[in-house]
């Protein structure tokens, strides 16, 4: 038949020319399909053994990871870093964007007339004063504001703060445009800080606003559903470490010139670009005429982030601010919005209708859900020099900030007595522990 290729004779095989030994014929046609049921074979022994250890490994949890330990140390990090190192009890929290850090970092840099270490420092010294003065009893206050959060990280962070055993009593969220229409956004999963916090937050609650796309919603199920998949990153890091280890005995680094995180981001500036070391970021007290003197012009990076906003990551971020009044209203948390004040060129660049309609939207949020918004954002009251750009507040700035936020809680009955009681709880508080540090053998008694 054309087309076919006898089949060559055994016997008529090439010998190898070395001992001129003869190369026994194999049939291909013959061990092909043998070769293949062999792979499939071992391909699905492979599948059952590995859903097998994933199953056993899911139920049994081998091995304790840590949640808290990350593959660098960006924001979100520090944060429940000194959360977890320093365990103590905040009555208050403070959350917001890089609008709320760099007032209470400006603000409280000049009221203890020291530098501030970011990466450590998370209270907020001035207005604990403040509160004091004006409600009596204590306050601590800690700042889970972080650099481009949204009310979808706002979210996670007090819920990451809850679950080290720290329930504040009131909260203060400051909030502004970006954070609702961020356009250099397309999810609420492309955060730094949504990338540490959920390892440490369970979001079965809130996945189907999380994720957008299908490839997205099956990673999140993948990682609830497949045990290696959801530690990979904890045995990378666990590999990489122990790599290093051996790597340090063998080739020991040079101690008269260590290779430091200022080398590798000079070197690397785009490799792991959120992560931050001690005094990498600090804050010193400024005067006027500096502050005066340094103003910046922000306006192509506001420019891009309120370039194209989309619908969706609007209406997204207002249902995590339903998320998070849900969270405070269960957890019995009293919860006051603060619209961020910006400058007037600011929002030239957003175009007035649509802050208009964004005020307009968090007013009606409030109403309906009950909660307290504050607009702050008064143009008349700040000036240029109270900014260090056009939206982030200096110190001089921070400080208007901050006696206005005491005022407006003073001015409302709710929130005046929300502020006393958790005033009264903290001092309450710190008398019994105070009492029994100096009775360590009478630690069962209370005083009254």
């Amino acid at each position: 038949m054309t087309g076919l290729v006898a089949p060559p004779v055994v016997n008529q095989a090439p010998s190898i020319i070395a001992g001129d030994a003869p190369v026994p014929f194999v049939d291909r046609r013959k061990n092909g399909p043998r070769l293949k049921r062999g792979f499939n074979s071992v391909f699905i022994i492979a599948f059952i053994a590995y859903a097998a250890i994933n199953l056993y490994m899911s139920f049994s949890a081998p091995i304790d990871f840590d949640p808290y330990k990350y593959i660098y140390r960006g924001w979100s990090w520090w944060i429940f870093n000194d959360l977890r190192e320093h365990p103590q009890p905040h009555n208050v929290a403070l959350l917001g964007s890089s609008l709320m850090v760099s007032a209470v970092a400006g603000t409280d840099a000049n009221f203890l007339n020291q530098k501030i270490d970011l990466t450590k420092y998370h209270k907020a010294a001035y207005l604990d004063d403040r509160l004091q003065s004006k409600f009596g009893g204590k306050f601590n206050t800690f700042n889970l504001s972080a650099p481009g959060q949204m009310p979808s990280d706002a979210f996670m962070m007090l819920k990451g703060m809850m679950n080290t055993a720290d329930r504040p009593e009131v909260v203060i969220y400051g909030v502004a445009p970006r954070d609702f229409i961020d356009s250099t956004l397309s999810s609420p999963v492309d955060t730094e800080p949504f990338h540490y916090l959920k390892r440490i937050v369970n979001l079965d609650d809130v996945s189907s606003a999380l994720f957008r796309s299908p490839q997205s919603k099956l990673d999140f199920w993948l990682q609830k559903s497949l045990y290696f998949y959801q530690y990979s990153l904890d045995c990378e890091m666990a590999v990489d470490e122990f790599v290093t280890q051996r790597l340090a005995v063998l080739l020991p680094p040079d101690k008269n010139h260590p290779f430091t995180w200022w080398d590798r981001t000079r070197l690397l500036p785009n490799y792991l670009p959120g992560e931050i070391k001690p005094d990498a970021m600090i804050s010193a007290p400024m005067d006027l005429k500096t502050a005066r003197e340094n103003f910046a012009d922000n306006t192509k990076e506001y420019i891009q982030r309120y370039k194209k906003p989309d619908r969706h990551i609007y209406k997204t971020q207002f249902i995590f601010l339903n998320k998070l009044a849900e969270f405070c209203q269960r957890e019995k948390i009293e919860l006051v919005i603060v619209n961020m004040p910006i400058t007037r060129y600011n929002v030239s660049i957003l175009k007035p209708q649509v802050y208009l309609n964004y005020i307009q939207a968090l007013r009606e949020w409030s109403f309906y859900h009950n909660f307290l918004a504050y607009d702050l954002s008064n143009f008349e009251k700040y000036e240029r020099s109270d900014f260090h750009d056009s939206v982030h507040l200096n110190a001089f700035g921070g400080k208007k900030l901050f006696d206005n936020i005491v005022d407006i809680l003073g001015s409302n009955l709710r929130t005046s007595s929300a502020m006393e009681m958790a005033g009264k709880e903290l001092e309450r508080h710190r008398a019994v522990a105070e009492y029994n540090k100096n009775n360590p053998n009478q630690s069962g008694l209370r005083p009254l």
